[in-house]
């Protein structure tokens, strides 16, 4: 397929290298997308249209990368997907989008991002094609708790529409836009080092969580709060000390000689979180060493109870949040 560059989109994109499919037959074409993202319903809504649909797919470390075109208006029903955010980037053509309860009229001037585990559907028109780039959640979600220092408080919600006219949304597709083309060069060796490659991801997912409102953008983009009171540190420095001891938030408190009111107060305003949070991700932290430097004979649950998380699932389920992998799979390194 030749290379285009319609519209705004900045986008001369062929990904020629990585076809996936052609077809005409709705079934082959529903199986094939439905592999690559989730199981969907595809109907034709085009009065005696008939389906050309053809797919490029190509993966950056752990984002996917695609572009897709059915070749006839299409109602697309996915339902909601919960492992991954994908973002769509008409290069040509329009598209009706609604996740949860907004809905956008796409464009090659009007991206849409749709977040996690929320319902959506879809209407393409005929000629529309699509530049689509999937993140996984593990990793759109530990991309924004580094840049936090802190676990998410409630699961990442961007806004529907990205104009991709201007400013940040405009700047974010010259990044993809920029990928894309170092996919079609075949001879170019800067996509092949993991260590570019996952820059490039964290670049991305950054850029995204910045230009793109979201119900984190706004901390996202505070300045960096000036030096934490003395108080903060003390604390900080003795939970270093002795995180595998039991300890409650009146030991803390006693210990920086403040009320507990001021303790929380000084972690919410310096370190946005809480001082039980903090404590809980050094012992997340240490389960995680421990986990990666453990011995025959080492076990999860030994390592948890070491450090204080006494329920497994919910050690699991946090440490898979934090570190993008089960405890499991870290010991078994």
């Amino acid at each position: 397929m030749e290379a285009i560059a319609h519209g705004n989109s900045g986008m001369g994109i062929a990904l020629s290298g990585y076809q996936l499919f052609q077809s005409d037959d709705i079934e082959q074409t529903r199986k094939i997308v439905g592999d690559v993202f989730c199981p969907h319903d595809l109907k034709i809504t085009g009065k005696n249209q008939k389906l050309d649909a053809r797919m490029q797919h190509a993966r950056i470390g752990a984002i996917a990368v695609s572009r897709l075109q059915y070749g006839a208006d299409v109602a697309i029903d996915p339902g909601q997907f919960d492992d991954f955010l994908l973002v769509q980037m008409p290069l040509v053509g329009d598209a009706v989008v609604t996740c949860g309860n907004s809905t956008v009229n796409a464009n090659p001037t009007v991206a849409t991002v749709i977040t996690p585990k929320l319902p959506r559907r879809m209407w393409w028109s005929g000629c529309c094609d699509k530049v689509l780039v999937q993140i996984p959640r593990d990793v759109l979600d530990r991309n924004c708790m580094q840049h936090l220092g802190h676990e998410l408080r409630q699961p990442i919600k961007f806004e529907l529409g990205m104009n991709l006219a201007e400013g940040g949304g405009k700047d974010w597709q010259r990044l993809v836009a920029f990928l894309v083309d170092e996919l079609n060069q075949h001879d170019s060796t800067f996509l092949n080092s993991p260590l570019v490659r996952a820059q490039m991801v964290e670049m991305l997912v950054t850029r995204l969580l910045l230009c793109q409102p979201s119900n984190y953008q706004d901390v996202l983009m505070r300045p960096v709060p000036p030096i934490a009171p003395y108080h903060v540190k003390r604390v900080e420095e003795y939970i270093a000390e002795h995180a595998e001891q039991p300890i409650t938030i009146i030991d803390l408190a006693n210990y920086a000689g403040v009320s507990t009111r001021a303790l929380y107060s000084g972690f919410r305003n310096f370190r946005n979180t809480s001082p039980m949070a903090y404590l809980k991700s050094i012992r997340l932290k240490r389960a995680h060493e421990d986990l990666l430097n453990a011995v025959y004979g080492d076990r999860v649950t030994t390592i948890a109870m070491r450090w204080g998380f006494t329920h497994l699932g919910n050690f699991t389920a946090d440490y898979k949040r934090r570190f993008g992998e089960q405890p499991s799979d870290t010991l078994k390194r």
